[in-house]
């Protein structure tokens, strides 16, 4: 249908719609009123499609929002899926490399563990000659027997690691040798000074010091024997006390 067609039916239907109005010629004077009722349907009309459109308008928005929102989301959907496969195929290859992976992770273990233990055997000397050297000193008794005492259970702890491998105990007591020959001379310096307390007790000369380096030479026996009492619980406790007992210390002299 062409457009003249549409715009004369248009006309034709607008004719007999004011017919229906205007039946009578007595009604020509209500055109005014007719008209006017005519402008506020057409604005009620108005602002309801304005309404309409602009609902239409916040909806279309929000759905192009929401297919934005969408659109951002099925990206990294697809970014995700992507490092998921990659971590997937990362994953075949360690998979593929366990065998190496776990012994590359024990070789460093054991250098890590051969590591510590060169170091902690370096430290020994060091140790001793420090307790060797504090001997000079009366005043530090109690704090070279400290000393001697933690190196001894270091001795304890690597012999008992080195377990039934003589190669290896034969080595360790070549390096607790500076730790035997310094715990036998502070046993000649405690029970020289021990021996001679009557001495020490009566000296007028040095009456500070003298009496003190008893009492600190009587308080180390007396931590030796609470030492020797719970090795030898811990010996009687432990399985294979046979086994346990070359590895306590070194037994000491005892107060008589």
């Amino acid at each position: 249908m062409m457009v003249e067609d549409l715009g004369i039916e248009a006309k034709e239907a607008a004719v007999r719609e004011v017919a229906k109005l205007l039946p009578l010629p007595e009604l020509l004077s209500s055109i005014s009123s007719i008209k006017s009722d005519y402008i506020s349907r057409q604005q009620a009309n108005d602002a309801q499609l304005s309404t309409m459109v602009a609902e239409q308008v916040e909806q279309a928005q929000a759905g192009l929002e929401a297919l934005s929102l969408s659109q951002n989301a099925i990206n990294h959907l697809r970014e995700n899926f992507l490092s998921i496969e990659k971590l997937c195929q990362e994953c075949q290859t360690l998979i593929e490399n366990h065998d190496q992976i776990k012994l590359l992770s024990n070789a460093r273990n054991n250098l890590n563990t051969t590591l510590k233990d060169v170091e902690g055997m370096m430290s020994i000397s060091v140790e001793a000659a420090e307790a060797r050297q504090s001997l000079s000193d009366d005043k530090e008794l109690i704090n070279t027997y400290e000393r001697l005492t933690a190196l001894d259970g270091k001795r304890r702890f690597a012999l008992a690691a080195a377990g039934s491998h003589k190669e290896e105990v034969g080595r360790l007591r070549e390096y607790f040798e500076d730790v035997d020959q310094t715990w036998e001379t502070f046993e000649k310096t405690l029970w020289g000074h021990i021996s001679n307390f009557f001495k020490l007790s009566k000296e007028r000369a040095h009456a500070k010091t003298s009496p003190q380096t008893l009492v600190r030479a009587l308080r180390v026996v007396e931590m030796q024997e609470i030492l020797d009492q719970q090795l030898a619980e811990e010996a009687a406790e432990a399985e294979g006390g046979g086994a346990m007992a070359s590895v306590t210390n070194p037994p000491r002299r005892s107060a008589k």
